[in-house]
């Protein structure tokens, strides 16, 4: 459906846990006095459900998004060094949350409609539900604005409520306002969770936080401290970004820190939260593993042999194993020698090996092309914590996202406190995290008889590491360790905030891609090195700075070209970021 759709008068069906077509919708809606606190549970979920691409690992986000762009510009996920290893244009709208945006502030735009109509004796027992959906459409908001920078919203979804056609092409509006008008809204909505009546049917359509009013005042909250620090290092914001960092880490204001305070969505068995973890990660070559990320994990680092209780847990329960030479998984009791590499031989996987950006383009072709379908590097774990567990939570904040956040601001001195101590709480939490969803996985390796190496054997040789062993004085011995040096022993270039975005980048794993890259973006760290790509027709040579807008939204809003067009490009810096992020060639 084109773009044009979904900002015309045509309002699209919502979309509800009960289902609700559009003839039932404007039966229960033109007459205000028909409306009341079941509507508006109702339209809450059906505006929230919208914003799955970005809070949910739907199909296409880790089919399309996530492996084919955000882990490349995250280096979170193996590249292949291919043509157009930085952007592809088959892929490039595939799983991308603005595909939705529009929809969703259509949405809430009808729920403040149906709010305003409604008697004032009413309007305090129904807010929850227009504050629970403003809440979760500004965390999109905050990812979408970090990708483009200008977007459209107030005019968003006019047509549909008063019929004016001019609103079909909704101005874009300056993303730096945006910005600031999200975290001033964010610390009012946290207020308001503080003293509103929780509505009646809250509960039972609240699929984020079963309507915990603590909860959301968390999510809100934690939400600000996201955008105050994305906006907080450089740029017109930074003022204002860390006075709102100040304000929350100070005051009494509640936030995610611990794992059980997490914001989450958890799978379920029918319906549009039928998603199970990872559901997407189908080509093998979305699979790969991320040589910066084992680099990081094991003290032998890239292709070497990880060992129970000096290496990082969480590395064997993200990865499978690759074969020593790239030889295919088979299974046999023990290793066998293979002479020439480049010829298949038997072999059991022995290490984990992955793939970067800084990796020779001819030396990757080989390797990743040649060497028996890819056996050289490890995949992501099948079957493991993530990978097709349907008893995953998708996570939208978590508690070791928000400990490093504290460590970053305790360590540049902007607010007084232990960033060690949040630093070492990160790690933990980040651990403890992995092996949680690890335990309640819904399927094991050995339940996986595909005999097929890439689906089956290679997936089914894993480590899984001893719990017990990883209690909190080891994670205590192992984050002191982490705060001085890599794990590999060598001092950071530039202490103890380069150790912090260092962890926070690994605890983000692969589930996070779109928070690393805005990370690496603001602060540039870790440093990476970024090799430029060789295919010289390629559309995007370089690492992407920003995003160009969706295909759609550059073909039908007439307001495009006047308005974004001149600075539609993937080298343009945002007001936040940094221009010099990681290093080799650049813009």
């Amino acid at each position: 459906m084109k773009k044009i759709f979904l900002y015309s008068a045509l309002l699209t069906a919502m979309v509800t846990f009960n289902g609700c077509s559009e003839d039932d919708f404007d039966s229960k809606y033109k007459d205000p006095s028909k409306v009341s606190e079941v509507t508006l549970d109702k339209m809450m979920s059906g505006c929230m459900l919208r914003a799955n691409d970005w809070a949910c690992s739907t199909y296409g986000r880790y089919f399309g998004y996530d492996p084919q762009l955000m882990g490349k510009l995250a280096n979170s996920l193996g590249f292949t060094l291919s043509g157009s290893v930085y952007y592809d244009d088959e892929y490039e709208d595939y799983g991308q949350p603005y595909n939705s945006y529009p929809s969703m502030v259509t949405d809430f735009r009808k729920m403040q409609e149906v709010y305003d109509a409604l008697p004032d004796e009413e309007k305090p027992k129904n807010e929850g539900y227009l504050l629970a959906a403003e809440t979760h459409l500004y965390g999109m908001m905050i990812f979408i604005l970090s990708e483009y920078n200008d977007i459209p919203f107030n005019e968003i979804g006019l047509v549909a409520l008063n019929g004016d056609v001019s609103y079909a092409n909704p101005h874009y509006e300056d993303g730096q306002q945006l910005f600031e008008m999200i975290l001033d809204r964010l610390g009012e909505i946290d207020k308001k969770f503080a003293t509103i009546e929780k509505p009646s049917a809250f509960g039972g359509q609240d699929f984020i936080n079963k309507g915990d009013m603590t909860l959301w005042r968390r999510y809100a909250n934690s939400l600000r401290l996201r955008a105050a620090l994305r906006v907080s290092t450089q740029g017109p914001l930074a003022a204002k970004g860390q006075a709102i960092l100040k304000e929350i880490l100070e005051g009494d204001y509640p936030i995610v820190e611990d794992l059980e305070q997490n914001i989450k969505i958890a799978r379920q068995s029918s319906g549009p939260l039928d998603i199970e973890g990872g559901s997407g990660f189908d080509w093998h070559n979305l699979q790969t593993g991320s040589a910066e990320m084992i680099n990081r994990m094991q003290k032998a680092g890239d292709g070497g042999v990880w060992v129970e209780g000096q290496d990082d847990p969480r590395l064997p329960l993200m990865y499978c194993m690759a074969t020593a030479n790239g030889e295919q998984p088979t299974d046999v009791e023990s290793e066998v020698v293979v002479g020439d590499p480049l010829k298949t031989g038997i072999a059991l996987p022995s290490v984990f090996r992955g793939a970067s950006a800084n990796t020779n383009y001819d030396t990757f072709n080989d390797m990743f092309f040649n060497r028996l379908n890819r056996g050289y590097y490890s995949r992501v774990r099948r079957n493991g914590f993530f990978w097709g567990n349907k008893n995953w939570d998708h996570q939208i904040v978590s508690s070791f996202e928000i400990q490093f956040i504290k460590a970053e601001v305790y360590q540049r001195g902007w607010v007084a406190g232990d960033a060690k101590a949040a630093f070492k709480e990160g790690i933990r939490q980040s651990i403890k995290f992995l092996f949680k969803y690890q335990n309640g996985r819904s399927v094991t390796e050995t339940d996986n008889g595909d005999s097929d190496y890439l689906n089956g054997k290679q997936q089914r040789y894993v480590i899984n590491p001893d719990q017990s062993i990883y209690d909190d004085a080891w994670i205590d011995q192992f984050a002191e360790a982490r705060w001085s040096t890599h794990i590999n022993g060598t001092p950071y270039t530039d202490g103890n905030l380069e150790a912090i975005l260092e962890q926070k980048w690994v605890a983000f794993g692969y589930l996070y891609c779109g928070e690393q890259w805005c990370d690496l973006r603001r602060t540039g760290y870790p440093r990476m090195y970024y090799e430029k790509d060789h295919d010289v027709t390629a559309i995007v040579p370089y690492p992407c700075n920003r995003l160009r807008y969706i295909a759609n939204e550059r073909n039908y809003n007439i307001h495009f070209q006047d308005e974004v067009g001149t600075y539609d490009n993937y080298a343009d810096v945002l007001f936040w970021a940094k221009a010099d992020w990681h290093d080799g060639p650049t813009w």
